[in-house]
């Protein structure tokens, strides 16, 4: 992994388009507050006055309960919007020259020039099909497309930008807002249809809730819950592409593919397979938009560069092996100040290399880590640093980073080491 920043690049586009998925997700919250929002109020005053016997209560309920046509309303109208901002971005034709350099990106349109500072950027991702782009997320989580000639243009754009596989792991969320806000207006779909078909079969039940105030409350709470649950369970299924494996995170699981695992990646259409050494079934994912073939070609790269030469010979006398973690910092301290590390064959060159070896051991790298500090190695922070952005391991990538500060504690290794 080199220290010193990738060469810069130009390129001509012919088209750059922005979206704001961050400000479409806002605006999905606001419906979502807008239209639920006076119900479970309206619910918790309800209550509240049955419970305290007060008038003033009952009639906050029924205040609040009056405006929830017009949240529903409002909740529409910011739905309409959010699904515009996301899937309609402004786009600006003609002639773009793109300038990208490790300092950020320059875009010019004839006299008119924008700059992208390269701390704005979080990460990139080249996309194939159906026309060759270069995707780029801000920190800001607006997205930037920028239309390329070819794959290896693109690859080239990243890699004067330091958004490479080899610098920067890339986060894909495989679904929109739009899907979770469509789940949520099912969910209460589902349930006024089950509770009107529960009245029709049951006579006294809508009786009962006309009576019972406080029972009435309940219903509206568990109609605003049913939503919430329709919106948890639709949350977009997140993929991390890092340079040490792939981290696929659904709403209820969390599975990690360490590449010395993964055997095979496979495209068909919209979909994207991912198959693991001994399991049968494969890692599934639906990405939409020429996103499937562009992570295929994401991963495939990281893999390659992952799959690297053997390590160094005396390498593992970085690893933890069972010792405490202020004993092992220490050993590390001490094997320094004796020179013990050059007797083992190690060098810190040899130590760089497993700190970048994403095929190693993760206390081997956080031991080279720490070696480095404690050496005080030139650019050893920034070595540090770019090995913990390109890691998908959140863990690991934590410590990394703790150590790339000199603030590694006691507990940051044992967490790390799986």
């Amino acid at each position: 992994m080199p220290a010193t920043a990738s060469p810069s690049f130009e390129l001509t586009s012919s088209r750059v388009a922005q979206r704001h998925p961050g400000l479409g997700r806002v605006l999905g919250r606001l419906a979502l507050l807008s239209s639920a929002g006076p119900l479970l109020a309206g619910a918790l005053a309800t209550v509240l006055g049955q419970k305290l016997a007060s008038p003033l209560f009952d009639q906050m309920a029924q205040d609040i309960l009056a405006w929830s046509g017009s949240g529903l309303l409002a909740g529409i109208f910011f739905m309409v919007v959010s699904a515009l901002v996301t899937a309609a971005p402004p786009t600006r034709r003609g002639t773009v020259r793109v300038a990208a350099s490790a300092a950020g990106l320059r875009l010019t349109r004839g006299a008119v020039a924008r700059w992208i500072p390269r701390a704005a950027l979080r990460s990139g991702l080249v996309v194939p099909k159906p026309r060759c782009r270069v995707a780029l997320e801000l920190r800001d989580r607006r997205q930037l497309e920028v239309q390329v000639e070819s794959k290896e243009e693109g690859a080239r754009l990243l890699a004067a930008l330091g958004l490479g596989p080899e610098a920067r792991r890339v986060v894909v969320s495989l679904g929109s807002a739009h899907r979770e806000l469509a789940a949520v207006w099912i969910g209460l779909l589902v349930f006024g249809l089950l509770l009107g078909l529960a009245s029709l079969w049951f006579d006294k039940l809508s009786v009962v809730i006309d009576h019972f105030d406080s029972l009435k409350a309940r219903w509206m709470a568990l109609s605003v819950l049913s939503g919430w649950l329709s919106r948890s369970a639709a949350r977009p299924t997140q993929i991390v592409v890092g340079s040490d494996g792939v981290l696929v995170e659904r709403p209820s699981s969390r599975t990690w593919l360490p590449y010395a695992e993964l055997t095979e990646v496979r495209t068909r259409d919209d979909q994207l397979f991912l198959f693991r050494q001994g399991d049968e079934r494969p890692v599934e994912l639906r990405a939409e938009g020429g996103l499937a073939r562009a992570l295929a070609l994401r991963i495939r790269e990281a893999r390659k560069r992952a799959a690297g030469g053997a390590a160094s010979r005396g390498a593992e006398a970085l690893e933890r092996r069972g010792r405490d973690p202020a004993v092992w910092r220490e050993d590390l301290r001490k094997m320094l100040n004796a020179g013990d590390y050059r007797a083992t064959g190690l060098t810190l060159e040899d130590v760089r290399h497993a700190l970048d070896d994403t095929s190693a051991p993760p206390d081997r790298r956080i031991g080279a880590a720490l070696l480095l500090r404690i050496a005080g190695a030139p650019e050893a922070q920034d070595l540090i640093r770019v090995a913990a952005e390109a890691t998908a391991d959140d863990e690991l990538r934590a410590a990394l980073e703790h150590a790339a500060e000199d603030e590694l504690d006691g507990a940051s290794p044992a967490r790390t080491v799986r």
